[in-house]
């Protein structure tokens, strides 16, 4: 449940925007996000948030068929491969500055904006036998048409299911308090404690076995690198 990214913030008059890029990991997933700060004023200043980043249900757990050669580990009952675009805008305050090199600035930013979820149907290698003869077939899984996992090897290869994609649009929050050391270089150090939150109204069916529920908050740590421009 880590963040790694290159992170910006505006947080006093001698910083006018900051950019970030970086890598996001969180409980339910990981990816990549981009974030552009603008000073508005001496209280707020405004964020343009966008990222991209897996997503994994709560109850997912790898299992490897013991019964099967060339095993390989695999979620049974899991529908879809998952993705989540988040596109957002919001507020950053800083709580407490100091103007002396090496110090420490904390704030807090607040997004909230769209989430489109993307979906990959998940395939299976599947072993059968046929006249004596084991062989292995690609299989779209359903739980209609896999009532067990004995026969399962595991996933298939990953251009299985691209020509398949579906979207479901949704709606996004996150909140974070930002711990910084030397603020005012143009490259600064930072940590990050959040809570991101999706919602998808028409549902975001990830297993088959198991509640997919419409509200999916999750926690995030960050270490990030603070790019400054004027």
């Amino acid at each position: 449940m880590i963040l790694w990214c290159v992170n910006g913030y505006g947080q006093s008059s001698l910083t006018s925007k900051t950019y970030s890029f970086g890598v996001v990991g969180k409980g339910n997933g990981f990816g990549v996000a981009f974030k552009k700060v603008k000073q508005s004023n001496k209280q707020f200043n405004r964020v343009y948030y966008a990222d991209f980043t897996s997503f994994k249900h709560v109850s997912e757990a790898k299992v490897v068929n013991n019964k099967i050669e060339n095993r390989m580990p695999f979620v049974y009952g899991k529908l879809n491969h998952n993705g989540l675009i988040r596109l957002g805008y919001g507020v950053a305050k800083p709580l407490m500055q100091s103007n002396l090199a090496n110090s420490l600035t904390v704030g807090f930013q607040l997004n909230s904006g769209l989430t489109i979820g993307v979906q990959r149907p998940v395939y299976l290698r599947v072993e059968e036998v046929e006249d004596n003869l084991k062989t292995v077939k690609i299989v779209k899984y359903s739980p209609q048409v896999l009532t067990s996992a004995e026969s399962i090897v595991g996933y298939a290869r990953n251009g299985s299911g691209w020509d398949e994609l579906t979207v479901t649009p949704g709606v996004m929050a996150n909140l974070s308090v930002n711990f910084t050391w030397n603020d005012y270089a143009n490259i600064a150090k930072r940590l990050e404690i959040g809570a991101m939150l999706d919602y998808f109204p028409s549902g975001f069916d990830v297993m088959a076995f198991k509640p997919n529920p419409k509200l999916n908050p999750s926690f995030f740590v960050g270490f990030m690198w603070v790019i400054n421009r004027g």
